[in-house]
């Protein structure tokens, strides 16, 4: 059963990558965003040759992956720098490629566990969206309507005329296309 508190629970939608986080909130019926640049090292990239060291054993050793521990020091730096932007009552849609998307989920869930907190967090693989495809996700998310726009197939091509004879002229819709040369004519009543 929802109450009426929960009809009106504040959302926020985070689309996050190693590179940028984009944390979008609804004020009112505005959408507020936020971006945040990481300082995130890019993954090394592997060189063709792999040195091994002779004084070790086949099999033994610590990892070889150069610099990323340090890489995955500065990500989670940076997942806890955007969940400290979160506010804590907000539901929370968490999207983005690859698995960053998935950390901050579970780092948010994590923190909401140790201090009792209770909220909906939704985590979704996304491409790179526009910010009017991110705010619509929200307002989705959020269940409120998204904004009705007349585009495409029912926009008018012109407006609607009047014809020397007295009739009026309705324009033609912007899909039908003529063929060059002619002109589109009201049809006779």
């Amino acid at each position: 059963m929802t109450t009426n508190a929960d009809a009106h629970r504040a959302s926020t939608l985070v689309w996050i990558d190693a590179r940028e986080a984009v944390i979008i909130r609804m004020q009112g019926d505005r959408a507020r965003i936020e971006r945040v640049e990481s300082d995130v090292p890019p993954h090394h990239r592997a060189t063709g040759h792999v040195r091994h060291d002779p004084a070790i054993r086949h099999g033994g050793g610590g990892p070889q992956a150069a610099g990323e521990p340090h890489r995955i020091e500065h990500l989670n730096r940076f997942i806890s720098d955007i969940a400290n932007r979160l506010a804590e009552g907000d539901d929370l849609l968490v999207l983005g490629p690859g698995r960053v998307h998935e950390r901050l989920a579970r780092h948010l869930s994590e923190g909401d566990g140790h201090h009792w907190l209770h909220r909906v967090i939704d985590c979704e693989a996304s491409p790179r969206l526009t910010d009017r495809q991110l705010i619509a996700r929200l307002r989705r998310f959020s269940g409120g309507e998204p904004r009705k726009r007349s585009v495409g197939a029912y926009r008018w091509s012109q407006a609607p005329g009047h014809h020397p004879s007295g009739q009026v002229h309705l324009p033609r819709r912007v899909v039908d296309k003529l063929p060059p040369g002619r002109r589109h004519v009201a049809p006779e009543e």
